[in-house]
């Protein structure tokens, strides 16, 4: 957390003298707390610090489209996106790099889904025109601009509308500025506690225990399902059943229910797993904490 506010409060410093910050990914502030795949999601990270209006990702191509133009000629432009997820399910952006006609989408679809939802909306067009970054601006700053107005070719590009109600910088901080450590695997009743009714995470709902880490630091929480269906799960009513039925479709795969910050280290929630706060201090000695992580430091995914 002291590291992630020292960036920002770097950034906050330069730009109030007008200095404009130049980031890259490398060891200078990847230091086990912070760290980052690519400069793509480094990008975007970085704009929602700074609480940027536009994060720009500039690729070799003027916008994402519905397949690799290059190939198939019938390929269309995509130019506004409000749901990232679904765009997901109707474009192919399998291809990598910046050589292809995709211009290394995949990538710049995760930033823009992080920048979105820090409150940035986000634009992915054409990088060897430096002037249309401008041009852009202008155009979707200008308050007579329809909702459905097609993109003129001279401002062509693929906006992603940013989130009306952007993540708090705690939330933020917690799901892309802090480096996981290790990951704890619960069970069916905690997924729906977690997921359906925000509550803490019990260390009676803990299964085991993966990495090593201390107090105070990041984790994954995942469920990993070992059934096809949940329908006869006892002691679940008929909504907690979907609930665990949409996070656990029918495979067998490790799902990710959000990232969290613990209360106890890795060696001591393999002690207490499965067990009752009650019983504590019989194991350990001590109860700092009644939960494993407070619905508080805990972001669902």
């Amino acid at each position: 957390r002291t590291q992630y506010l020292n960036a920002c409060n770097t950034f906050e410093a330069l730009l109030e003298m007008n200095v404009v910050p130049i980031v890259n990914e490398n060891d200078t502030v990847s230091l086990g707390e912070i760290r980052f795949g690519d400069n793509d999601t480094l990008s975007a990270i970085t704009a929602g610090m700074v609480h940027a209006d536009y994060l720009f990702l500039l690729t070799d191509v003027d916008c994402l489209y519905t397949d690799n133009p290059r190939n198939n000629p019938n390929a269309k432009p995509v130019t506004n996106v409000t749901d990232i997820k679904a765009l997901r399910d109707a474009v192919d952006v399998s291809s990598a790099g910046s050589a292809v006609g995709t211009g290394g989408m995949a990538t710049k679809l995760i930033a823009a889904e992080l920048a979105t939802a820090a409150g940035v909306t986000t634009m992915i067009t054409n990088g060897s025109k430096p002037q249309r970054v401008v041009d852009i601006i202008e155009y979707f700053s200008s308050p007579d601009l329809q909702a459905d107005a097609p993109v003129p070719a001279s401002v062509l590009c693929t906006r992603f509308v940013a989130k009306s109600r952007p993540m708090i910088d705690r939330k933020w901080w917690i799901l892309h500025g802090m480096y996981c450590a290790g990951t704890i695997y619960v069970d069916a009743g905690a997924v729906v506690a977690l997921a359906r009714f925000k509550k803490s995470l019990f260390a009676a709902g803990i299964k085991r225990v993966e990495g090593i880490f201390s107090s105070n630091q990041a984790v994954r929480v995942v469920y990993e399902p070992e059934r096809e269906s949940f329908d006869n799960v006892e002691n679940l009513n008929d909504d907690e059943t979907r609930v665990l039925n949409a996070v656990s479709p029918i495979r067998s795969d490790v799902i990710e229910i959000g990232h969290g910050l613990v209360n106890y280290t890795s060696t001591e929630i393999s002690r207490i797993r499965g067990c009752h706060s009650s019983e504590f201090e019989a194991i350990l000695g001590y109860c700092d904490s009644d939960n494993v992580i407070n619905r508080g430091n805990m972001v669902i995914t």
